[in-house]
């Protein structure tokens, strides 16, 4: 047997081990809280340890939908309010510190609060000094339920926030900030369903960058990384609320318009094409302008997405060549 195999299996059986006293654990705990009291009956701590339960299984259910209104819906549901604000206890008069007349009230979930004068930051860095505020003691301390609620509420707020982080590296592209390949594909998957159902169409326009090997080879990687934020930046400008802009992988870009026919696109074109003449009249150097092309196809019942995604392909390799011909 490998050695990575007895190890593996070492810690499955002491996982299996530590499992088995779980039971003996639970009980024990119960004992402790109870006695011999019967949980069935109505009493104070009973009443709050359902309560709790109750609360925890509305956030599960809120946060099965995942609506970014999920944590301020449950927060908002708590009946019990904390006695004193931050800036009621402290008489804080800075308006500009996100903790100001919030109405959660607890600042010590709030990232960039001004504490003693200073901007403070993420909920991680700032916890530690947050439980040492007088306010805090206060609001957590005052008996045992409150307290377990408060702690539960933090370690929500905690994973919530590890969620949207590890939701925000999956699904954006580090270098522009805009959506990436897998947002596309979950996007795409949807509306690919929606379309095969319903019907209704979407247009797929594929963006490449103009000349960007050679921008890499003259300037440099790091200037062609800077073109590509530049590019990010002006097709952000262009594009309607309802559309989705998306890197799609190298110095292409990808739009995704609801409901739209390929020539409905021409007006969006010209306003990134209006953004980049600007730009060029900044920024464009000797010998390079900044210029994209353009490909457009409808996805629409009947169609497969793989033969959309060519054809837009084919259309915006044959807008490249035409810009080089007329160049000569």
């Amino acid at each position: 047997m490998e050695p990575c195999e007895c190890i593996i299996l070492h810690k499955i059986a002491h996982f299996e081990k530590a499992v088995s006293t779980f039971p003996f654990v639970i009980e024990n705990f119960r004992m402790l809280l109870f006695g011999s009291m019967d949980i069935k009956q109505s009493n104070p701590l009973v009443d709050s340890l359902k309560q709790i339960g109750l609360d925890l299984r509305s956030f599960v259910e809120l946060s099965l939908h995942e609506p970014d209104t999920s944590w301020e819906e449950w927060i908002s549901s708590f009946k019990r309010d904390l006695k004193g604000k931050c800036w009621e206890k402290k008489n804080c008069d800075k308006k500009n510190c996100p903790a100001y007349k919030n109405t959660c009230g607890r600042c010590w979930l709030i990232a960039g609060t001004m504490c003693c004068g200073e901007v403070t930051g993420k909920f991680a860095l700032k916890y530690k000094s947050c439980t040492e505020c007088d306010v805090y003691q206060e609001a957590v301390f005052g008996d045992p339920v409150a307290e377990v609620y408060e702690h539960l509420i933090t370690l929500v707020h905690s994973l919530r926030l590890k969620q949207d982080e590890l939701k925000m590296i999956a699904t954006r592209d580090l270098l522009t900030g805009l959506y990436n390949r897998n947002y596309f594909e979950l996007v795409i998957g949807q509306e690919t369903e929606r379309i095969k159902r319903y019907g209704g169409r979407l247009s797929v326009v594929l963006i490449d960058v103009d000349n960007f090997k050679q921008i890499n080879d003259n300037y440099g990687h790091l200037h062609g990384d800077g073109v590509l934020r530049e590019c990010a930046l002006i097709l952000n400008k262009a594009v309607r609320s309802s559309d989705t802009l998306v890197r799609f992988g190298g110095d292409e870009f990808l739009i995704i318009m609801p409901e739209t026919e390929c020539n409905e696109k021409d007006v969006m074109i010209q306003r990134i094409n209006g953004c980049i003449t600007e730009w060029n009249g900044k920024y464009a150097s000797q010998g390079y302008e900044l210029s994209l092309s353009f490909g457009c196809a409808v996805l629409e019942q009947g169609r497969e997405l793989a033969e959309v995604l060519n054809e837009a392909d084919t259309l915006m390799y044959k807008d490249k060549f035409q810009k080089r011909q007329s160049d000569k």
